[in-house]
Protein backbone atom coordinates (compact mmCIF):
# COMPACT_ATOMS: atom_id res chain seq x y z
CA UNK A 1 0.00 0.00 0.00
CA UNK A 2 3.14 2.07 0.34
CA UNK A 3 3.89 2.35 -3.30
CA UNK A 4 0.48 3.42 -4.29
CA UNK A 5 -0.08 6.12 -1.19
CA UNK A 6 3.17 7.39 -3.12
CA UNK A 7 2.26 7.22 -5.94
CA UNK A 8 -0.73 9.35 -4.65
CA UNK A 9 1.12 11.89 -3.49
CA UNK A 10 3.28 12.11 -7.01
CA UNK A 11 -0.84 13.04 -8.24
CA UNK A 12 -0.93 15.39 -5.46
CA UNK A 13 2.30 17.47 -6.65
CA UNK A 14 1.55 17.10 -10.15
CA UNK A 15 -2.08 18.87 -9.63
CA UNK A 16 -0.86 21.57 -7.72
CA UNK A 17 2.15 21.97 -10.45
CA UNK A 18 0.02 22.00 -13.45
CA UNK A 19 -3.14 23.90 -11.90
CA UNK A 20 -1.62 26.38 -9.39
CA UNK A 21 -4.55 24.43 -6.12
CA UNK A 22 -6.59 21.54 -5.97
CA UNK A 23 -4.13 19.20 -5.61
CA UNK A 24 -3.42 19.16 -1.97
CA UNK A 25 -7.25 18.54 -1.66
CA UNK A 26 -6.13 14.39 -2.69
CA UNK A 27 -3.49 14.62 0.53
CA UNK A 28 -6.09 13.73 2.84
CA UNK A 29 -8.31 11.31 1.70
CA UNK A 30 -4.93 9.65 0.31
CA UNK A 31 -3.50 9.68 3.85
CA UNK A 32 -6.43 8.37 5.23
CA UNK A 33 -8.45 5.79 2.56
CA UNK A 34 -4.50 4.25 1.59
CA UNK A 35 -2.18 4.47 4.10
CA UNK A 36 -4.96 4.02 6.95
CA UNK A 37 -4.01 7.24 8.95
CA UNK A 38 -6.86 8.52 11.29
CA UNK A 39 -8.14 11.44 9.98
CA UNK A 40 -7.09 13.83 13.09
CA UNK A 41 -3.77 12.98 12.53
CA UNK A 42 -4.03 13.09 8.33
CA UNK A 43 -4.77 16.46 8.57
CA UNK A 44 -1.88 18.24 10.09
CA UNK A 45 0.49 15.40 8.53
CA UNK A 46 -0.72 16.90 5.10
CA UNK A 47 0.18 20.04 5.85
CA UNK A 48 4.04 20.30 5.38
CA UNK A 49 3.41 17.89 2.29
CA UNK A 50 1.20 20.48 0.82
CA UNK A 51 3.05 23.52 2.20
CA UNK A 52 6.77 22.86 1.24
CA UNK A 53 5.25 21.31 -2.42
CA UNK A 54 3.78 24.51 -2.76
CA UNK A 55 6.75 26.51 -1.77
CA UNK A 56 9.09 24.86 -4.56
CA UNK A 57 6.48 25.19 -7.17
CA UNK A 58 5.76 29.38 -5.99
CA UNK A 59 9.62 29.42 -6.30
CA UNK A 60 10.13 28.20 -9.67
CA UNK A 61 6.80 30.51 -10.54
CA UNK A 62 8.59 33.64 -8.93
CA UNK A 63 11.73 32.92 -10.54
CA UNK A 64 9.72 33.14 -14.10
CA UNK A 65 8.32 36.76 -13.22
CA UNK A 66 4.92 35.36 -12.18
CA UNK A 67 4.52 35.57 -8.79
CA UNK A 68 2.37 39.07 -7.87
CA UNK A 69 3.79 39.75 -4.06
CA UNK A 70 1.34 42.70 -3.51
CA UNK A 71 -1.89 40.55 -4.03
CA UNK A 72 0.19 38.02 -2.30
CA UNK A 73 0.57 39.84 0.94
CA UNK A 74 -3.26 40.41 1.31
CA UNK A 75 -4.44 36.85 0.81
CA UNK A 76 -1.66 35.12 2.74
CA UNK A 77 -2.25 37.72 5.67
CA UNK A 78 -5.72 37.41 6.24
CA UNK A 79 -5.69 33.09 5.40
CA UNK A 80 -3.14 32.73 7.72
CA UNK A 81 -4.93 33.92 10.79
CA UNK A 82 -7.78 32.38 9.99
CA UNK A 83 -5.63 29.15 9.20
CA UNK A 84 -4.11 29.43 12.85
CA UNK A 85 -7.51 29.88 14.24
CA UNK A 86 -9.48 27.00 12.75
CA UNK A 87 -6.67 24.74 13.43
CA UNK A 88 -6.71 25.05 16.92
CA UNK A 89 -10.25 25.09 17.55
CA UNK A 90 -10.20 22.23 15.15
CA UNK A 91 -8.48 19.74 16.78
CA UNK A 92 -11.23 17.82 18.63
CA UNK A 93 -13.16 17.43 15.98
CA UNK A 94 -13.65 13.50 15.33
CA UNK A 95 -12.73 11.94 12.66
CA UNK A 96 -16.08 10.95 11.46
CA UNK A 97 -17.49 14.25 10.95
CA UNK A 98 -14.33 15.98 9.94
CA UNK A 99 -14.15 12.89 6.92
CA UNK A 100 -17.43 13.46 5.92
CA UNK A 101 -17.14 17.45 5.94
CA UNK A 102 -13.80 16.61 3.70
CA UNK A 103 -16.32 14.90 1.17
CA UNK A 104 -18.63 17.94 0.97
CA UNK A 105 -15.30 20.43 0.70
CA UNK A 106 -14.47 17.99 -2.16
CA UNK A 107 -17.49 18.21 -4.41
CA UNK A 108 -17.29 22.32 -3.72
CA UNK A 109 -13.90 21.83 -5.09
CA UNK A 110 -15.00 20.02 -8.43
CA UNK A 111 -17.87 22.24 -8.62
CA UNK A 112 -15.53 25.17 -8.89
CA UNK A 113 -12.88 23.19 -10.38
CA UNK A 114 -15.23 22.16 -13.56
CA UNK A 115 -16.29 26.18 -13.99
CA UNK A 116 -12.72 26.82 -14.09
CA UNK A 117 -12.62 24.79 -16.73
CA UNK A 118 -15.74 25.56 -18.44
CA UNK A 119 -15.84 29.34 -18.33
CA UNK A 120 -14.50 30.95 -21.85
CA UNK A 121 -10.89 33.06 -21.17
CA UNK A 122 -12.70 37.01 -21.94
CA UNK A 123 -11.43 38.63 -24.83
CA UNK A 124 -11.14 41.80 -23.08
CA UNK A 125 -11.29 41.32 -19.17
CA UNK A 126 -12.99 43.36 -16.82
CA UNK A 127 -11.22 45.99 -14.87
CA UNK A 128 -10.33 44.67 -11.45
CA UNK A 129 -11.71 45.10 -8.26
CA UNK A 130 -10.41 46.38 -4.87
CA UNK A 131 -7.95 44.25 -3.41
CA UNK A 132 -9.81 43.95 -0.69
CA UNK A 133 -12.83 42.56 -2.13
CA UNK A 134 -10.81 38.87 -1.72
CA UNK A 135 -10.83 39.30 1.87
CA UNK A 136 -13.52 37.42 2.77
CA UNK A 137 -12.08 34.20 0.11
CA UNK A 138 -9.13 34.68 2.16
CA UNK A 139 -10.97 33.93 5.60
CA UNK A 140 -12.72 30.69 4.43
CA UNK A 141 -9.57 29.33 2.81
CA UNK A 142 -7.46 29.76 6.13
CA UNK A 143 -10.69 28.30 7.81
CA UNK A 144 -10.92 25.18 5.29
CA UNK A 145 -6.95 24.65 5.53
CA UNK A 146 -7.29 24.99 9.36
CA UNK A 147 -10.18 22.44 9.48
CA UNK A 148 -9.32 20.42 6.96
CA UNK A 149 -5.65 20.61 6.10
CA UNK A 150 -6.88 21.61 2.71
CA UNK A 151 -4.85 24.56 0.48
CA UNK A 152 -7.64 25.88 -1.11
CA UNK A 153 -5.83 26.87 -4.27
CA UNK A 154 -9.79 25.89 -5.93
CA UNK A 155 -10.75 29.05 -4.66
CA UNK A 156 -8.19 30.94 -4.87
CA UNK A 157 -7.37 30.79 -8.14
CA UNK A 158 -10.95 31.64 -9.08
CA UNK A 159 -11.31 34.46 -7.07
CA UNK A 160 -7.71 35.98 -8.16
CA UNK A 161 -8.59 35.76 -11.83
CA UNK A 162 -12.09 36.77 -11.13
CA UNK A 163 -11.95 39.58 -8.56
CA UNK A 164 -8.34 41.05 -9.71
CA UNK A 165 -7.98 40.14 -13.44
CA UNK A 166 -4.81 38.35 -12.77
CA UNK A 167 -3.88 36.24 -15.95
CA UNK A 168 -3.80 32.70 -15.04
CA UNK A 169 -0.25 32.29 -14.96
CA UNK A 170 0.26 35.12 -12.19
CA UNK A 171 -2.89 33.73 -10.55
CA UNK A 172 -1.59 30.28 -10.40
CA UNK A 173 1.63 31.10 -8.69
CA UNK A 174 0.14 33.47 -6.20
CA UNK A 175 -2.14 31.12 -5.30
CA UNK A 176 0.75 28.46 -4.35
CA UNK A 177 2.24 30.93 -2.56
CA UNK A 178 -0.41 31.58 -0.40
CA UNK A 179 -0.96 27.81 -0.13
CA UNK A 180 2.61 27.65 1.49
CA UNK A 181 2.41 30.10 3.68
CA UNK A 182 -1.46 28.75 5.01
CA UNK A 183 -0.11 25.47 5.10
CA UNK A 184 2.48 26.74 7.86
CA UNK A 185 0.26 28.96 9.85
CA UNK A 186 -2.41 25.72 10.16
CA UNK A 187 0.41 23.75 11.18
CA UNK A 188 1.41 26.14 13.94
CA UNK A 189 -1.89 26.20 15.00
CA UNK A 190 -1.87 22.14 15.71
CA UNK A 191 1.55 22.24 17.05
CA UNK A 192 0.73 24.71 19.98
CA UNK A 193 -1.88 21.92 20.58
CA UNK A 194 1.06 19.20 20.70
CA UNK A 195 -0.78 17.08 17.89
CA UNK A 196 1.93 13.82 17.24
CA UNK A 197 2.58 13.07 13.33
CA UNK A 198 4.57 10.42 11.78
CA UNK A 199 7.59 12.32 10.92
CA UNK A 200 9.59 9.65 8.90
CA UNK A 201 6.35 9.05 6.79
CA UNK A 202 5.60 12.10 6.39
CA UNK A 203 9.24 13.32 4.99
CA UNK A 204 8.44 10.00 2.28
CA UNK A 205 5.49 11.15 1.11
CA UNK A 206 6.44 15.17 0.69
CA UNK A 207 9.07 13.63 -1.40
CA UNK A 208 7.32 11.91 -3.58
CA UNK A 209 4.80 15.24 -3.54
CA UNK A 210 7.90 17.21 -4.48
CA UNK A 211 8.64 14.61 -7.53
CA UNK A 212 5.29 15.51 -8.72
CA UNK A 213 5.52 19.32 -8.51
CA UNK A 214 8.70 19.15 -10.16
CA UNK A 215 6.95 17.11 -13.52
CA UNK A 216 3.88 19.46 -13.41
CA UNK A 217 5.78 21.98 -13.84
CA UNK A 218 7.38 20.91 -16.80
CA UNK A 219 3.92 19.35 -18.29
CA UNK A 220 1.70 22.60 -17.60
CA UNK A 221 2.39 24.92 -20.70
CA UNK A 222 1.80 21.65 -22.82
CA UNK A 223 -1.90 21.49 -21.87
CA UNK A 224 -4.70 23.62 -21.87
CA UNK A 225 -5.38 24.56 -18.34
CA UNK A 226 -8.91 24.10 -19.01
CA UNK A 227 -8.96 20.61 -20.17
CA UNK A 228 -6.87 19.60 -17.46
CA UNK A 229 -9.11 21.23 -14.70
CA UNK A 230 -12.27 19.37 -16.04
CA UNK A 231 -10.58 16.14 -15.95
CA UNK A 232 -9.73 17.11 -12.10
CA UNK A 233 -12.95 17.55 -11.02
CA UNK A 234 -14.40 14.50 -12.31
CA UNK A 235 -11.40 12.82 -10.31
CA UNK A 236 -12.49 14.71 -7.39
CA UNK A 237 -16.41 13.81 -7.73
CA UNK A 238 -15.34 9.92 -7.90
CA UNK A 239 -13.11 10.44 -4.56
CA UNK A 240 -15.86 12.44 -2.81
CA UNK A 241 -18.15 9.57 -3.63
CA UNK A 242 -15.72 7.13 -2.30
CA UNK A 243 -14.62 8.94 0.81
CA UNK A 244 -18.22 9.79 1.78
CA UNK A 245 -20.16 6.41 0.84
CA UNK A 246 -17.15 4.78 2.62
CA UNK A 247 -17.75 6.70 5.90
CA UNK A 248 -21.25 6.15 6.09
CA UNK A 249 -20.97 2.17 5.26
CA UNK A 250 -18.36 1.76 8.29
Amino acid sequence: MLALGLLGFVGVGLALGMLGGGGSILAVPVLVNILAIPAGTAVPMALPVVGIAAAAGAIARWHSGHLRLDTFALFAACAMGASYVAARLGVGIPDRPRILMFGAVMLLAAIAMWRRGSRAAPTTPHAPRPGYQVIPVALLVGTLTGILGVGGGFLIVPALVGVLSLPMSEATATSLAVIALNAAAAGAGFLSKQVAIDLQMTVIVTAAALVGMAIGLRLAPRYRAASLARAFAVLLVLLAVITIGKELVT
